[in-house]
């Protein structure tokens, strides 16, 4: 177990420094010259080494200005923004994907089944970025322009979002954001329509692969013991066939991290939440960046770099945890 978790925390600081060296050379490419007029991968390695003293962290306490919200925030409390819609998008995410599933194979070729199999199609197939509009103009015609009911369409507690999505114009009201579990209710109000609108799309795809794995425990020779000894289908599921399931179905999900958070990027950039992805759109270099365009970007990818590798970690320690048959491949 040592061993495994030496051998790819090793992997993934490797990979981590190769992704920070070849981003840092593209953006620094597309300036004129790096700021200390030094060849690009001498400030390269001073760079790296500010990240063990610190100085190349100063810019996630320093503030990162985005234009959609016209407030300025820190890079560090744009990443917690975007933990908390990850957070909740996860949650979702696993609690409908495991009904579905359920009640999918607990139906296996039944009408209900064959419409919830069409539904995840549906869902899998639409971008997020798509569904994220396509919500927020629906619910603004059902609700207000500020949300339907407490669920908030835009914005993050205490900021004034510059309007919907890629519409121009702004909100009247700039509510206050409060402390304590005020703040908490009123993040989870900015948050759900987004966490909500990011899991839709995964949950039709996990939902179809627990339904799989679940049918082929299903078929498995100790559920046919298990049924001559006179358990229902309703406790096979739940007592012996999910739990044998749930092994893959979590190594898979957080497999599919890296796919949730760029989904969410554009998301958070959409519903407005100022977190890394309305970071990352309105600091992204395009043509002679400025240094702190440079090392905003380069500390966003190196965030999400980061949070894949420990979270395909943590699948592979799932799938060990979830599935004795596991632990003798790792």
């Amino acid at each position: 177990m040592l061993g495994f978790l030496v051998r790819r925390l090793g992997f993934g600081l490797l990979v981590l420094a190769g992704l920070s060296m070849a981003s840092f050379c593209f953006f620094a490419s597309l300036a004129d010259t790096m700021p200390s007029g030094r060849p690009v991968l001498a400030e390269y390695w001073t760079w790296l080494k500010g990240m063990g003293t610190g100085d190349s962290l100063q810019l996630l306490t320093e503030p990162a200005p985005t234009v959609l919200n016209r407030q300025p925030t820190t890079m560090l409390a744009a990443l917690g923004h975007t933990v908390a819609l990850l957070a909740l998008a996860f949650v979702l995410v696993v609690a409908f994907s495991i009904a579905l599933a359920l009640v999918a194979a607990s139906r296996r070729g039944s009408v209900l089944d064959g419409v919830l199999r069409g539904l995840s199609y549906l869902a899998w197939g639409i971008p997020a970025f798509l569904l994220a509009l396509l919500v927020q103009k629906g619910l603004s015609s059902l609700g207000s322009s500020a949300g339907v009911g407490p669920f908030r369409l835009a914005g993050w507690p205490g900021s004034c979002p510059a309007g919907l999505g890629i519409d121009s114009g702004t909100f009247g009201s700039c509510p206050r954001a409060g402390s304590g579990l005020t703040y908490v209710a009123s993040v989870f109000c900015y948050i759900t329509l987004p966490a909500a609108t990011l899991a839709v799309g995964f949950v039709g795809l996990h939902a179809r692969f627990l339904r799989s794995a679940l049918l082929d425990t299903l078929d498995a020779p100790f559920v046919s013991v298990a049924r001559a000894k006179g358990l229902t289908e309703r406790q096979l599921l739940r007592r012996h066939v999910l739990r044998v399931s749930l092994g893959t179905f979590t190594s898979a999900l957080l497999a599919d991290f890296g796919a949730i958070f760029g989904a969410a990027m554009a998301v958070d950039w959409i519903f407005e939440l100022n977190g890394l992805g309305t970071v990352l759109v309105n600091e992204f270099p395009i043509d002679n960046p400025s240094p702190i365009q440079t090392y905003s970007v380069q500390l966003v990818l190196l965030l999400t770099g980061s949070l894949v590798i420990v979270s395909s970690l943590l699948g592979d320690l799932a799938l060990r945890v979830l599935d004795p048959r596991a632990r003798s491949e790792l």
